[in-house]
């Protein structure tokens, strides 16, 4: 990737966080329309994606503006840079490598996953030409300094990829439709994108008026807390009486020494020791004595690396259920004080004690429960509903957005952070306000529909790499 780029936004995904406290399994797949939302392309990501615009390749124009202009074999490549970060561990992983996947039906109105990421490689390089005629129309220049950081990026690519020859790493390139010249040009291409951004917007948007940027959190952002209750439980290994293994750092079993604790002895006195030469220890009903304190449990794992899970029963989950009934029979409408009591007393979510504000969504985050962000946006300032998910009971209490809560220390995960969450506020500020700029533009765009026929997601492999 150029040196000279902007930081991307990346995919919206939730990565590691676990926002509704404690531990959650990993989900694979399980939310199209979520999934839907979670993967559409910004214009951060175009820089990525689409890098390629304009370059002088090979192969029938298939989408030009004035003299911007995108190959056939331009268009491959992006196709097979969307499928290589669709097939991310965070985003379908290996399936999407089957033919099959892309066929998989999405939507009600028939659309298949193969349509829907197609039409969303049009649609962003659309954005991306557009975004190449305002830079040339605003007579705008690229520094000396970006391309020089390139020329040291492409030496890069032929020492380390190419092995020092420009003929080898032309060979790989060639998978995509690109040689090293192309690549480079691509590569300005793609800085000009960036530099442009800049210069509308100013470094990290010092151009944009405070007053726009509050408007923006308020139209776009909800803030609320929740009483969260499980209805499943992980499964961790356990012993021949069905209790917990709890283990060392060191992966052997830790025994709570501590009385009323006592060593187990066999029928004739002697001391009972463990695989490891350990001697075990055991409560005064015989159970082991583990060390929960200072030991940690060891997750199952299913034959796909997936963390197992035990969902309750319909006798566990009625228990659930009646005590959530009367925990929201405790919360009154806009009393945001005794519903922080009651999120502190009863809450089985962590992630309250995390973020004591609050969590802050926009209407598109892949939260992990979507019927909660959907119930949101339908709920007005200070009223409380409880919500089922696949995950448990959701008491739920709409606050007030606090004013410049992306200012605050204690709300970056939300809006700063750009590994685990996603969340990075600005950046989404400016792709709004950077494609209100170029969707005049678009309008003027040609595209050869005949010349798309056959380029699809199936047609190409995942580049993960260009």
């Amino acid at each position: 990737m150029p040196v000279a780029m902007d930081k991307e936004r990346g995919m919206r995904y939730n990565g590691k966080r676990k926002l509704h406290g404690g531990e959650m399994p990993p989900r694979k797949g399980k939310n199209m329309k979520v999934c839907k939302r979670a993967l559409a392309v910004g214009l951060a990501l175009l820089m990525i994606l689409f890098a390629f615009a304009g370059c002088a390749s090979g192969g029938k124009k298939v989408m030009k503006l004035k003299d911007a202009s995108i190959s056939e074999n331009m268009f491959r490549l992006f196709l097979s840079r969307m499928k290589g970060n669709l097939c991310s561990a965070y985003a379908f992983g290996s399936q999407a490598l089957r033919d099959s996947f892309w066929d998989t039906v999405m939507d009600a109105d028939g659309t298949t996953y193969n349509d829907y990421y197609v039409d969303q490689v049009k649609e962003s390089a659309k954005t991306y030409l557009a975004a190449l005629q305002l830079f040339e129309d605003r007579g705008l220049k690229l520094p000396q300094s970006y391309i020089d950081e390139i020329d040291e990026e492409m030496k890069r690519l032929v020492e380390e990829e190419g092995d020092g020859s420009k003929n080898t790493l032309n060979a790989m390139l060639a998978e995509y439709g690109v040689n090293y010249k192309i690549l480079r040009e691509a590569y300005i291409l793609e800085a000009k994108i960036s530099y442009l951004r800049e210069y509308l917007f100013g470094a990290n948007g010092s151009k944009v008026s405070p007053a726009l940027i509050e408007d923006y959190y308020q139209q776009n952002y909800v803030r609320f807390k929740q009483v969260f209750l499980y209805t499943y439980e992980l499964v961790y290994e356990t012993d021949e009486n069905g209790d917990n293994i709890w283990y060392t750092d060191s992966g052997k079993v830790a025994y709570d020494k501590a009385s009323p604790n006592k060593q187990k002895t066999d029928e004739n006195g002697a001391v009972v020791k463990d695989k490891n030469g350990d001697i075990i220890y055991v409560t005064e009903d015989g159970k082991i004595a583990y060390d929960k304190k200072n030991g940690s449990r060891k997750n199952v794992m299913d034959a796909s690396g997936n963390q197992m899970i035990r969902n309750y029963d319909s006798d566990e989950r009625k228990l659930v259920i009646d005590r959530a009934t009367q925990i929201m029979a405790k919360a009154d409408e806009g009393d945001t004080g005794m519903f922080d009591t009651l999120v502190k007393e009863y809450s089985e979510d962590t992630g309250m004690d995390t973020y004591p504000n609050g969590i802050y969504l926009t209407a598109d985050t892949k939260y992990d429960s979507p019927e909660v962000v959907e119930a949101l946006f339908e709920m007005k300032v200070g009223e409380v509903r409880m919500i089922r998910s696949e995950y448990g009971i959701h008491i739920v209490m709409k606050y007030e957005l606090d004013t410049a809560a992306y200012e605050k220390e204690e709300n970056s995960d939300f809006f700063l952070s750009t590994t685990s969450s996603g969340y990075v506020f600005m950046n989404d500020l400016l792709d709004k306000l950077y494609a209100d700029y170029l969707e005049k533009y678009k309008a003027d765009i040609e595209v050869d529909e005949e010349a798309l026929k056959g380029l699809d997601m199936k047609s190409v492999g995942a580049n993960y790499s260009y």
